[in-house]
């Protein structure tokens, strides 16, 4: 398996020494955003029951002993994750034999129009670099204040501009290896806002 977070999560397991309550917790954790990644994604429904097939394949040989797996807490976290690719499955199933409660109605304002439909033209490195900015900051929370994760702000930017991404861990650890320029689009935005603001309602009435 090639996806960053599975990989995570196995090289935990294979450790010759038991890994720490941390860093089996972290390696589950961004194993739980990237299952909430590929059920969310625009993968047909083949395509989705595919890559969740391997993953369950793949944790159920760990989990019966094909590798040396040590006693727990590994093997709770492996019985969690096998069973939550195994209830995506499910919900997978479920949606293609109940499609009216698969459909979501399109967003609606407070004037009763529907919202209008926004696409991302500049690259997606630079749209990682936003929400990356977005979730270090804190200040994307749920209704409850709650803050979001790092898999939940993409999904919903994905949504908003209707764009994919294929890999976005691997796309943010891209930007962390920046050397010359760290952040392009930040100060692209910081400099058309100074150079705009001044003339805020006053040509655009």
């Amino acid at each position: 398996m090639k996806y960053h977070s599975f990989c995570s999560f196995t090289e935990i397991i294979q450790k010759k020494e038991n890994p720490t309550e941390s860093e089996l917790s972290s390696a589950y954790e961004e194993f739980v955003n990237h299952l909430s990644l590929v059920a969310s994604s625009e993968l047909s429904i083949i395509g989705k029951l595919r890559k969740m097939r391997q993953l369950e394949l793949e944790l159920a040989t760990y989990r019966n002993g094909k590798y040396s797996v040590p006693d727990n807490p590994t093997t709770i976290y492996l019985t969690k994750a096998v069973a939550l690719v195994r209830t995506e499955i499910d919900l997978l199933h479920f949606a293609v034999d109940h499609p009216e409660c698969h459909a979501v109605p399109p967003p609606v304002s407070k004037r009763g129009n529907t919202t209008p439909s926004l696409h991302w033209k500049s690259s997606l490195v630079n749209l990682m670099e936003l929400i990356t900015s977005l979730d270090y900051s804190g200040f994307v929370t749920d209704e409850k204040g709650n803050r979001h994760s790092f898999s939940a702000l993409v999904i919903a930017f994905e949504t908003f501009f209707h764009v994919t991404f294929s890999k976005p861990y691997d796309l943010r650890a891209d930007l962390a290896r920046r050397k010359k320029s760290p952040s392009v689009l930040l100060p692209k935005l910081k400099e058309n806002y100074e150079k705009n603001i001044v003339n805020c309602g006053i040509d655009r009435r």
